[in-house]
């Protein structure tokens, strides 16, 4: 089983074990608001829950989609993943989630970071990229956090569900290139404590 560890997460497969914990925010509609998926209904958590099992078990596996689990207390905080392109060889793309009592306090930019190293170290990837509603600044100053640029603002660019209205809205995208990642002094060692609270503030 790949898990991979932080300060303060442990990054292991989602699946099942973790409906609890993942319908606590995921059925959440203010949790979901940017998300093109959801809000959940039990039935369609455990589906989802499900598929992501029958990812981990694809060969070759191009879905990896981690739960964040807070090693303080255990419990699954979100759910990152790493998509690799069917079209574009060596190249992945960045998903994430969490629940909004933990938001602002650093673990979503501390797990995609590691995700980041594993994709550029375990997958041997040349570039990952990520996308947003422009609307959502959160999700934008997390990659902005972790050395990505935006290489494009598309406007209504597509049509999903923005909280609880479908609409057409733009969206940032943000990419970077293995060796760029590689070459951050500091791509390792994310910010807590008043290092964290400097950076939040």
């Amino acid at each position: 089983m790949i898990q991979l560890e932080t300060e303060r997460l442990i990054l292991r497969p989602l699946g099942l074990q973790d409906f609890d914990d993942f319908y606590s925010y995921g059925s959440v509609p203010e949790n979901m608001t940017y998300m093109i998926f959801g809000p959940y209904t039990p039935e369609t958590a455990r589906a989802f829950l499900q598929k992501v099992e029958d990812w981990w078990k694809e060969d070759p596996q191009r879905v990896y989609e981690f739960a964040a689990v807070l090693k303080e207390t255990g419990r699954t905080i979100g759910n990152v993943g790493i998509y690799l392109d069917r079209d574009v060889p060596a190249t992945g793309m960045l998903g994430w989630c969490f629940h909004r009592d933990y938001w602002n306090r650093g673990y979503c930019t501390e797990a995609v970071r590691a995700l980041m190293k594993f994709g550029f170290e375990d997958l041997n990837l040349h570039r990952i990229h990520a996308e947003c509603n422009a609307d959502n600044t959160a999700s934008a100053r997390v990659m902005e956090k972790l050395g990505m640029r935006r290489e494009g603002h598309f406007i209504k660019n597509r049509y999903a569900r923005v909280g609880d209205t479908k609409m057409w809205y733009d969206e940032f995208f943000y990419g970077i290139l293995r060796e760029e990642f590689l070459g951050q002094a500091k791509y390792d060692t994310p910010k807590t404590g008043d290092a964290l609270k400097r950076d939040l503030n």
